[in-house]
């Protein structure tokens, strides 16, 4: 647990953050496999029972955070992306499920999006999530990145990543997207 009802949820090479509303759960990033969100989808069942997954906040298009997302929508989670994100995956998601059927194909249900283009806000009234667009992003165009004001927690993904701890940080490291989130 990061912060209450704020769960860092990690086991593979890449995490995912669930976090706790009173009557639903928004997750961050959904990467690598279906396997590897469904092992999301039930920890967070278990550390937050009775409470559906409602949103899936899509940080960015780039497959090792994506790739789970068709998992979630069969869950009935609304995908909260970017507009040309959630166009392209509309288009993909159209196309037929010919060799393996994935759970949404399983599913038969059609994926439900809410876009953001600059500053979305998802709250309740006891809980607020601010969803920022990076601008000037050389990562990629659309990066999301999502702040909690009450426990003042930045949850951003590709944009920083420190060196470990007790190792000297690489010089020849790029540092432009970190540059450019603490300039956004």
């Amino acid at each position: 647990m990061i912060a209450n009802g704020i769960h860092y949820l990690t086991g593979a090479a890449l995490h995912s953050v669930a976090v706790e509303f009173p009557d639903y759960v928004a997750v961050i990033d959904a990467p690598l496999t279906e396997a590897r969100s469904l092992a999301v989808i039930a920890e967070a069942k278990r550390l937050m029972p009775n409470k559906p997954i409602r949103y899936l906040i899509n940080t960015h298009h780039h497959f090792d955070h994506s790739n789970g997302l068709r998992t979630y929508a069969a869950e009935g989670a609304t995908i909260v992306t970017y507009p040309r994100n959630a166009a392209f995956y509309q288009q993909w998601w159209a196309k037929p499920t010919t060799l393996v059927k994935d759970k949404l194909a399983e599913s038969g249900k059609t994926a439900r999006f809410e876009t953001v283009s600059d500053r979305k806000i998802l709250s309740d009234g006891s809980r607020t999530l601010e969803l920022h667009v990076v601008k000037n992003s050389n990562h990629v165009e659309g990066m999301l990145i999502v702040y909690v004001p009450q426990e003042k927690l930045l949850i951003e993904s590709d944009l920083f990543t420190p060196a470990a701890p007790g190792a000297a940080q690489n010089p020849q490291t790029d540092n432009s997207s970190a540059a450019e989130l603490l300039r956004n």
